[in-house]
Order: C-alpha cells, then sequence, then structure tokens
C-alpha cells in the first residue's frame, strides 16, 4: 500500500470524526446553562466511548455498525442537542438523576456489547451444504417473478391500486395474522428482487443477462409500489432500500468510511425529505413557500433517550416485569383469541401508566432489557446482540468469496442492516412481529429447502446402515 492511500486511510475517519464532534460542540453551546455539568459529563464519556467503538469497526459494512451508530445518534447526540434546546418528546421532561441513569444503562450496553462482540471464539468456519443455498434453477427464479406479481395483485384487489401511493391506506388489520401479511406480502418482491440482485452480482447464470436485468426491473416496480416512502414508516423503507443497495453493489465499493458516509447522509438528508412527504405533496415541497427543514430532530420520532428515562421512572414505581415482555416477543404467533399470554407493548404499558395520549411509542433495546431485569437484563440483551450481530457479520464475509452460490444469511444480512434500527428503536414484541413477517418468506424457502435436500441425502443414509 503506497503513502497516499495509507493517509487517505487515515485522513478519511479522523474527516468524519471531526464532523461529528463539530455537531456536539455546536449542540453543546445551544444552551449551556439548560443542564448540570455531570449530566454534560454522563454524555461526554458515552460520546468518547460510542466514537471509539465506531473506530474500533473493521468491516466495511456491518451490523456492528450500526449498533454502534444508533447509539451515537439515536442516545447522544439528538437528545443531547433536545436537552440543550430545551426540548422533550410530548412535554414530557426527564429529570436529573433520570438522565443520568439513563446515560449510565447506555454505558452499561456499550462496555457489554464491545466485550461481547469482539471476544475471542473459536474460527468461524465458511458455512457449506446445500440446505444453506438457494436453488438456483429457472423454476424457482420464475416462481418469485410470480409470487411478487401476486402480492401486488392481492394488495391491489384488497386495498385499491391508489390507495397503495396514499399513507394511511393501506393499513393492516391490528392482529397478528393481519400484520404478518401486510409485511409478507410487501417482503417477497424485495426479498425476490434481492435474490436476483445477488445472482447478477455473483455472474451466475440463470437466464441471459438481459433477460434477468429486465426481470430486476419488473421486480423493482413491483417492489416500489407495494413500498413507497408515501405508505410506510421511514425505518422500514430505509431497511428495504438499503437492503436492495447492498444487493445491487459489491461490498468492496463502501470499503473505508463511505458506509459511515451514506449513513450519516441517510439521517441528515434522506429522513428529513421523506418525512417531509409525510405531510406534504411534491407541488407543495417544490413551491417557493416551502422550505425543507433538515434539522427535524426536536419530534416525536427521535423519543429513543427519552424513552429509556420513563421506563426507569416506570420502574421505580411498578417494578420489574420479570420476562413479562419477553415472554410477549417470544410468543409472538400466539393470537389472543387463543391463548392470552401476551402483554402490551412496553412502550404502549409505559405510556398507558403514565398518561401519556398517544400510546404507540418507542421502546429502545436498552429498556427493554431494563423493564424487565434491570440492570441484568441490560446486560443480558447486549450480549445477546453483541453475538447475533457479530454471527451475521462474519458469516457474510466469509462468504464474499464463493461466487458460485447464494446463500440464504446473504439476503437476510443484506435488509438486516437497516432493520437493526427498527430493532433498536422497538418496542421489541412489535417490531419482532414485523421482522417475521418480513423475513417469513426466506423462511418458508429455507425450510423447504432443507426439507428437499434431507429427503436426498436419507437413501445414502440408509445404504450406510
Amino acid at each position: 500500500m503506497n503513502q497516499l492511500s495509507m493517509n487517505r486511510k487515515i485522513l478519511i475517519p479522523n474527516i468524519l470524526l471531526a464532523g461529528v464532534l463539530l455537531i456536539y460542540v455546536l449542540t453543546f453551546f445551544n444552551n449551556l446553562s439548560s443542564l448540570s455539568i455531570n449530566v454534560y459529563l454522563t454524555f461526554f464519556i458515552n460520546f468518547i466511548v460510542v466514537v471509539a467503538g465506531i473506530l474500533k469497526c473493521e468491516l466495511p459494512i456491518s451490523l456492528n455498525k450500526i449498533n454502534w451508530y444508533f447509539l451515537l445518534i439515536f442516545l447522544v447526540i439528538i437528545p443531547f442537542y433536545q436537552l440543550t434546546s430545551g426540548y422533550a418528546p410530548r412535554n414530557m421532561f426527564l429529570t436529573e438523576y433520570e438522565i443520568m441513569f439513563t446515560n449510565v444503562l447506555i454505558l452499561i450496553w456499550c462496555i457489554g456489547y464491545y466485550l461481547s462482540y469482539n471476544m475471542k471464539n473459536a474460527e468461524i468456519k465458511v458455512m457449506t451444504g446445500d440446505s444453506l443455498v438457494l436453488p438456483q434453477s429457472k423454476s424457482f427464479y420464475l416462481f418469485l417473478v410470480v409470487i411478487s406479481i401476486v402480492c401486488l395483485a392481492y394488495e391491489s384487489a384488497t386495498t385499491g391500486f391508489a390507495n397503495l401511493f396514499i399513507r394511511g391506506t393501506s393499513d393492516f388489520d391490528d392482529d397478528t395474522f393481519g400484520i404478518l401479511i401486510y409485511f409478507l406480502t410487501r417482503s417477497i418482491p424485495a426479498i425476490s428482487l434481492a435474490i436476483y440482485l445477488w445472482t447478477i452480482k455473483k455472474k451466475i447464470r440463470i437466464f441471459p443477462k438481459y433477460h434477468m436485468v429486465i426481470i430486476s426491473l419488473i421486480l423493482f416496480v413491483v417492489t416500489f409500489i407495494l413500498n413507497n416512502p408515501v405508505t410506510l414508516s421511514r425505518f422500514l423503507i430505509g431497511a428495504i432500500y438499503m437492503g436492495l443497495l447492498i444487493s445491487l453493489f459489491n461490498i468492496s465499493i463502501f470499503k473505508g468510511k463511505r458506509f459511515d458516509i451514506l449513513l450519516i447522509f441517510s439521517i441528515v438528508i434522506i429522513f428529513p425529505l421523506m418525512y417531509a412527504l409525510k405531510f406534504y405533496t411534491l407541488e407543495q415541497m417544490f413551491s417557493p413557500e416551502y422550505t425543507l427543514e433538515i434539522n427535524n430532530y426536536n419530534s416525536v420520532d427521535f423519543d429513543a433517550f427519552q424513552m429509556i428515562g420513563r421506563t426507569i421512572r416506570f420502574v421505580e414505581t411498578y417494578g420489574y416485569q420479570y420476562g413479562r415482555q419477553l415472554r410477549s416477543v417470544l410468543f409472538f404467533f400466539m393470537p389472543r383469541d387463543i391463548l392470552d399470554i401476551k402483554g402490551i407493548p412496553s412502550g404502549q404499558l409505559v405510556a398507558t401508566i403514565q398518561n401519556v395520549s398517544y400510546t404507540n411509542l418507542s421502546s429502545p433495546i436498552v429498556a427493554e432489557g431494563f423493564i424487565d431485569f434491570g440492570i441484568v437484563g441490560v446486560i443480558l440483551y447486549s450480549f445477546v446482540c453483541g453475538k447475533i450481530t457479530k454471527f451475521f457479520d462474519y458469516k457474510t464475509y466469509t462468504l464474499k468469496k464463493d461466487s458460485n452460490n447464494i446463500y440464504f444469511i446473504e439476503i437476510a444480512f443484506s435488509f438486516l442492516i437497516g432493520y437493526l434500527v427498527y430493532i433498536y428503536r422497538g418496542a421489541l414484541q412489535p417490531t419482532f412481529l414485523r421482522l417475521m413477517g418480513f423475513f417469513l418468506f426466506l423462511i418458508v424457502i429455507y425450510a423447504v429447502n432443507k426439507t428437499i435436500h434431507f429427503k436426498k441425502i436419507k437413501p445414502i443414509k440408509n445404504l450406510i446402515r
């Protein structure tokens, strides 16, 4: 590596860090007297720890990096800006004790997650086996197109084609089955398109190249109609289109800090644009009277830090849930009419008890661990998340040299990159249900593929016996 490339490798992260520090310093002087020195100190400690976690990330694209950027943006920079500007989501202000305790829980999460993710394990072996590889038959790829068009036809028939472009008119039934179907029909075209893009990227010949490109364009149109920025939440839209972007380009294009820059650009520019689309038409946005507010962080969408503090307030009054919230997550598939063992989502539980008029609130992953098991729960959840993110990160990268197969984990990884923010923001019960609905199609394909593979090898085992 020449000296110029070495300098670039060192310079880009330093420029990035300097930019983030500049934002932090600017927010610091927003209203210097509004918070005590102890609050400033806890924010500063978390800021240093989180930035160190970002710089420690070795892979250009990883769930690990998403973890640290979520902490930096949603649990450090934005809440600090809100507090120093005197803003609190829904005018529910936290006490100084609750702010500092929240920062302590975030710091505990950082330490637990870091130790879990960076703990030395046995060497991760490359995944092999036919059951882990997506089928490469023409019939399978044609099936992906047909089932995607069926999803579009189903949603058009049940919702109305024009209503697919109007926010609020394509909502799902508020029950387990309705939510699963809603996310399933929207994920099938996106996952099918991702499979085609990975196939083209790896130069696997299923159909002639121009046929693959045409089919991919058709799948993109179907995906966009069912998943357009007007009707879906920003987090889900971000997960889908980030997944397609990763499926389209080689990972090498994101080497260095390019992916970091993309994340920051998405949060500073793309998210506000998508937020504007919720309330304004394109004609209104391009009118001379309209001014796009890039900084709209003083809004209820960025309440993650506050919800941790309000969960602390809830626990001090009503005690821990001792696994009731986790039980609701694990038994997401169980309809309440059959067996009512599920509680209400953590954010809704806290909001209802604290007399908030709008109860469909977030509950960050840190709060989920705390409301069930206290500090022990925060540590436990951080270790579990560290292990899961490391599994997907390193399993995916051990496969990147295999250009002959498309693996299930590669498709899942592509969409989990964006979906992890949605999960971390919570509440965990509804987001996990939606996660299962989103990946249900891929799970079914994997189960069928594994069953077929098992039947193929069973006679061989019998012969050996």
